[in-house]
């Protein structure tokens, strides 16, 4: 059996150290196009500079699922986003990528799902918590609503959203004494507030 020389391994190897840099160049470039297009609202240019050397990467994926947000063509974004996360299933950012599609077609139990997947990787997620929350106190589900709100509180004791939210869950199940002690701490973040005083009117 002949043994490849190795000046011929050396040889092909200058041959493809080159196509593989030329290849980086052309990714890069293709991302610095579809960035200076998207910061002028182009998004259609933004998507062609992407597409024009596809190759299923994640990153594509994961910048076309935005773009096609972007411009409003929610079943292509929620597409490609759906291709991040099978290339990366434990990752958190292609689903909440996802989201944002699913939330304009009014998918709400896929975004449920979605936000559960995520605190399965992240339990103490604050942005999954939270519209995890939203979601059942939109469905008058007060009880599980303020078992995520009051993670929530109890990472981040001063935020406005989400005191408001368990304030507003709290005077929905009864618990007066605990939804008046948080519109009054909505006050000291926004004094003045005019659900926080609505709140307080309703006890």
């Amino acid at each position: 059996m002949d043994l490849v020389k190795p000046a011929f391994v050396a040889t092909a190897l200058l041959w493809l150290a080159p196509a593989g840099a030329r290849a980086q160049e052309g990714l890069s470039g293709a991302f610095a196009a579809s960035y200076a297009a998207e910061a002028k609202a182009n998004y259609d240019d933004a998507i062609g500079a992407l597409k024009s050397g596809y190759a299923n990467l994640y990153e594509q994926n994961l910048r076309l699922g935005w773009l096609y947000f972007l411009a409003k063509n929610y079943t292509s974004s929620a597409a490609y986003y759906q291709k991040a996360i099978d290339q990366r299933p434990y990752a958190i950012e292609p689903k909440f990528g996802l989201i944002k599609p699913l939330n304009a077609l009014g998918q709400i139990e896929k975004m449920l799902g979605l936000y559960t997947a995520i605190l399965q990787v992240d339990p103490q997620n604050t942005q999954a918590n939270y519209w995890v929350g939203v979601i059942y106190l939109n469905r008058k589900q007060f009880d599980k609503a303020a078992r995520f709100f009051e993670k929530v509180v109890n990472l981040y004791p001063f935020d406005y959203d989400t005191n408001l939210s368990l304030a507003f869950t709290y005077l929905s199940q009864g618990k007066k004494t605990e939804a008046r002690a948080l519109y009054n701490k909505v006050l000291l973040i926004r004094p003045g507030d005019a659900q926080a005083l609505a709140g307080l009117k309703r006890l």
